[in-house]
């Protein structure tokens, strides 16, 4: 092999670094398994720290604890699809079970029923929707990929059967457990009830993840799931001949799922305290992504639960990237996310074609541990990885540097056919003018996927009186509940530098908000958005407060 620096030279030829990767891999052959495991807690947290660098505001701890917060009902829908990935299906009917969770849950409270036969019901629906899926794969032989695309379409047509509009959650309960903070020892002040804190199912999703974990590692549950998987479909047939249960494991796989996307389904319904067979559209793919993210392969066999927390990591720190910068479009997100999963599936590959050609070679009577065209191949992924890494930093870096500084905001409108609504202006000089006439509260919201422009008014004597342009609603409260409405608030932080302005041009579902308190001789107006990590965490609990007071519009404009 010839190497110098003439014009047809170079100093390394392929063969030379495709030496040079398998000596490398020969250092730890036995670790191999943990590569992108590893690779995604380290991009997740360079990636955070490099958003701490450029945003101050995200060093405070809560912002990182916020992003497991509006992740929650992500985090314990991706635990149940890293074990259908594992065995090697697919299941597109997660986002369907979430929206149906909800809204069931929604239409039961709004009947009157108890909360926790509701939970329990709805959890008993998700396992046996999961169950009948999980039945017709195994047991007929449809392949996952339409079986439960069938399964989220009916899904989503239930929802609608139900309702067709969103249906408030009103019952005290669910907003106890959306309101309930779980202070965090050696962050905050037990005594004071203030500090940086967790919700509840950002608990309940750990909880899920780790049982998750034990059932994957420690059970024969979890070797047979490992069995299944992998080796386009042959490990299937070998786990048969072996005697292994396929089937049976193939359906509680499947329940398991359908109980996750049911529970995230109540988490994300304890967030928005609503249910709306809208809700969750899209969040299959967010699933499957934060999965492959964490290092678990679309192909089965090869992965491990605990990497999908930093999966789920990783898309939570880049809508908060984006969200931070408050100029650039929600749909960078999607861009950025696509293209880390290009490069995990690139990683993955590569690691197959090594494997592969590690047995091959071992067949091999001359002991060539490779053709060249696998080497080429090999090579070839590698730098197309590399590629798709340069170009996702480009694009990180650019959200980064191109915003508005941290504490700057950004313009509140959208541009014309960018597919979101475009905001009408703020009404906060008829907010300034009830709230010197006797409003206590003004509370407008603007936006969301219907583009709409909601005022209401809260006085001191219960009467609620609500505009949005076109229609007008009253409501008749208690003198008592206005008082404990504003009490809570009150408690809530509203007039300490804890509640401050935020602003980052919202998505399509999102809604911005204007929220004015007058209470105790003093007055307070914040602004924020949904749907995002850059709020204040008490800022969103008090919006929720304000929805399950103020009454609904029958006639959306």
């Amino acid at each position: 092999m010839r190497r110098g620096y003439g014009p047809n030279r170079g100093l390394f030829s392929i063969e030379d670094v495709a030496a040079a990767l398998g000596k490398l891999g020969d250092l730890f052959p036995s670790y191999q398994r943990f590569i992108p495991l590893t690779a995604t807690a380290v991009l997740a947290l360079t990636a955070y720290g490099v958003g701490a660098i450029f945003y101050p505001a995200m060093r405070d701890p809560q912002v990182f604890i916020n992003i497991f917060r509006n992740n929650a009902y992500l985090l314990i829908s991706a635990v149940g699809m890293t074990l259908v990935i594992l065995t090697g299906g697919i299941d597109l009917s997660v986002s369907g079970m979430m929206a149906l969770a909800g809204v069931a849950s929604a239409a039961l409270l709004r009947e009157g029923w108890n909360a926790w036969a509701v939970i329990l019901l709805i959890l008993a629906m998700g396992m046996a929707f999961g169950a009948t899926v999980g039945s017709i794969i195994a047991y007929t032989k449809v392949q996952p990929f339409i079986a439960t695309l069938a399964g989220m379409w009916v899904a989503r047509g239930l929802c609608f059967f139900i309702s067709d509009d969103a249906i408030a959650i009103r019952d005290r309960t669910f907003h106890i457990l959306g309101a309930t903070k779980i202070l965090i020892p050696g962050l905050s002040d037990p005594s004071a009830k203030q500090g940086d804190f967790v919700s509840i199912f950002v608990v309940v999703s750990f909880i899920v993840l780790a049982a998750a974990m034990y059932l994957t590692h420690y059970r024969r549950f979890g070797r047979t799931v490992y069995a299944i998987g992998g080796n386009e479909g042959r490990n299937e047939q070998s786990a048969r001949l072996m005697g292994l249960p396929v089937n049976s494991t193939k359906v509680l796989v499947y329940t398991f799922n359908g109980f996750c996307s049911a529970l995230a389904g109540i988490a994300l319904a304890v967030n928005v305290m609503s249910g709306h067979g809208l809700y969750a559209n899209g969040a299959e793919l967010d699933v499957i992504a934060s999965v492959v993210m964490g290092g678990t392969a679309l192909s089965g066999g090869v992965g491990y639960v605990f990497g999908t927390l930093f999966g789920v990591f990783i898309l939570g720190v880049t809508q908060t990237l984006i969200q931070f910068n408050g100029t650039l479009s929600s749909w960078w997100t999607r861009i950025v996310i696509g293209l880390l999963m290009l490069m995990f599936i690139g990683v993955q590959s590569l690691l197959a074609a090594r494997k592969r050609g590690r047995g091959q070679a071992a067949a091999r009577e001359d002991g060539a541990r490779t053709s060249a065209a696998m080497r080429r191949r090999r090579l070839l992924i590698l730098g197309g990885s590399g590629a798709i890494v340069a170009l996702g930093i480009g694009v990180i870096a650019i959200s980064l540097t191109r915003g508005p500084a941290g504490g700057e905001t950004a313009d509140t409108t959208s541009t014309p056919g960018s597919g979101r609504c475009e905001l009408k202006p703020f009404r906060q000089d008829q907010a300034e003018i009830a709230v010197e006439t006797g409003a206590v509260i003004a509370y407008e919201r603007n936006g969301g996927p219907n583009c709409i422009d909601e005022l209401y008014f809260i006085y001191p004597d219960g009467r609620i009186v609500g505009d949005d342009g076109v229609n007008k609603v009253e409501k008749q409260a208690t003198p008592a509940e206005v008082d404990t409405l504003l009490a809570g608030i009150k408690e809530l932080g509203w007039f300490t530098d804890e509640m401050y302005n935020t602003w980052h041009t919202p998505c399509k579902q999102c809604f911005g908000y204007y929220v004015t308190v007058s209470y105790d001789d003093q007055i307070k107006t914040v602004k924020g958005v949904d749907g995002g990590t850059d709020a204040p965490a008490d800022y969103l609990v008090v919006i929720s407060l304000l929805k399950a007071i103020v009454p609904g519009f029958t006639a959306v404009p």
